[in-house]
Formats: structure tokens, sequence, C-alpha cells
């Protein structure tokens, strides 16, 4: 099926939903511009996302996936991401084959308490953290409807380059999970293992040369939990290249 080029004019901007029919579910979210893009998923590429592998799944089942339009006729390009990014945190990530959570996610979905933290707590400044930690930035894969497994498998996995001085001293031994600037886990680290190598709810095809995960527990009662880093001049911390920052600096 494709839209016809008066359908597509009148759909705009719009966001859309891909639908497993053997339970309705959408497992999917996408936007588009006035075009075809939501079809285009079902051509015949060479992929193995997860998107692709459902839909592979649900083909060889003897049906095909279902395409819902979930908001047409938006204004901007803006809005549809803000639409779409709603949408995926609405229905939880976890539950979807979309690699991440979307555009404009820091205004995103996040607890009444996490939101107060954010904006009533007094923030730290980064240059202040003077206890060896590593902050992983985690706001592309964090959801929060994610299980607390889920939430530490994406603080701890699978990251590329950990310093092999800091692996095998363990002279970093605090992992802060952090969301949008705001410390939402903190972890100790109790030892560093080659990718793939221990127990994970992640699912993952291969694992990459020089990519690591850690183990370790839960700290309910840290200093840094639920505090909003900042720099110097008060500007949220934001993710570095790489996804992961040591401190002190």
């Amino acid at each position: 099926m494709k839209f016809s080029r008066k359908t597509q004019e009148e759909l705009g901007f719009y966001v859309y939903g891909l639908v497993d029919p053997r339970d309705n579910k959408v497992f999917y979210v996408g936007k588009a511009s006035g075009n075809n893009r939501a079809f285009d998923h079902f051509k015949a590429f060479k992929n193995e996302s997860k998107k692709s592998q459902k839909i592979d799944e649900i083909q060889a089942d003897g049906t095909k996936p279902r395409v819902d339009i979930l908001r047409y006729g938006l204004s901007s390009e803006e809005t549809a991401f803000e639409v779409e990014a709603a949408i995926i945190d609405s229905i939880g990530i976890e539950n979807l084959t979309n690699a991440v959570r979307g555009h404009g996610i820091e205004r995103g979905r996040i607890t009444a308490e996490t939101v107060e933290k954010l904006y009533a707590s007094a923030p730290i400044q980064v240059s202040d953290i003077e206890e060896c930690c590593i902050a992983f930035f985690i706001h592309r894969t964090y959801s929060p409807t994610a299980t607390e497994q889920e939430i530490y498998d994406c603080t701890r996995q699978f990251w590329e380059g950990v310093s092999a001085k800091k692996r095998q001293d363990l002279t970093h031994k605090i992992a802060l999970a952090v969301v949008d600037s705001i410390v939402i886990r903190v972890y100790s680290i109790e030892g560093w293992f080659e990718a793939g190598a221990t127990f994970s709810s992640r699912k993952r095809q291969g694992y990459p040369n020089n990519r690591w995960e850690f183990v370790g527990q839960l700290m309910d009662d840290h200093p840094l939990l639920g505090k909003k880093l900042v720099e110097d001049d008060g500007s949220p911390l934001i993710a570095v290249q790489g996804g992961y920052t040591y401190f002190p600096r």
C-alpha cells in the first residue's frame, strides 16, 4: 500500500505506528512528512535491527504489520518530533523496537519525584565531586517504565574504550546513571568483564572488540543520588562523546 499524492498533502507532518496485527500492539513509532516513509520499513533490506526482525517474524506467521496514523496535520517537524517522543515515552521504549527514545527527551517522561528533584533541589557542581566516579549518560536507552534490571543493564553495558587501568585496579568504584543531568541511580562497581560475559536483560547481536560491562550493587543512600549535575557556570552537565566521563576530571 502507498498513500496517494492527495492523501500525502493532507497528512503533512505525521506520526505513525507499526502494529502487530496478532495482538494489535504498536511495536515501532516513527514520524514522516507528507510522504510514504511509513511503508518503507517493509522493503527488503538486509537489516538485523529489532524492528526488521519483528517485521520478519510477523510475515513468517502468515500476516503483515499494519500502519496506524497516530497524529497528522502537525504544524512542523519539531512538533512531530515532540509527539513521536511523547508516544514512545508513553508506551515505553522497552516495549518497542525503536533504538532510542526520540527527540526532545530532556522534556520527556519522568516521575513526579524526579522532576521535583530536577527543579527544587540544589545542584551539584561537577568540579566539587571528589569521589572517583564514572558517569554514564543513559538518556537514549533509559525509560521511566523500565524495570530495575533494565535500568541497571543499560547503565553497565556496553561501553567502548574503558581505561584498562581503571578496570583492572578498580580506581573508580562508583557508577552514576545520568539522565538529562540528573543522577537517577548509583551503583558500586565490583568488577569489569568483556561485553556479553554476564547475564543481561538486553538483547544484542554480537559484541564489538573493546566493549565492556561492569557488575555491581545498587546504592540507595549515596549522596549524589537524585542530584542535578552542573558545570561551574551553572549549565547542566551534558552527555559526552562515548557516553561516559570520569570524575574527578
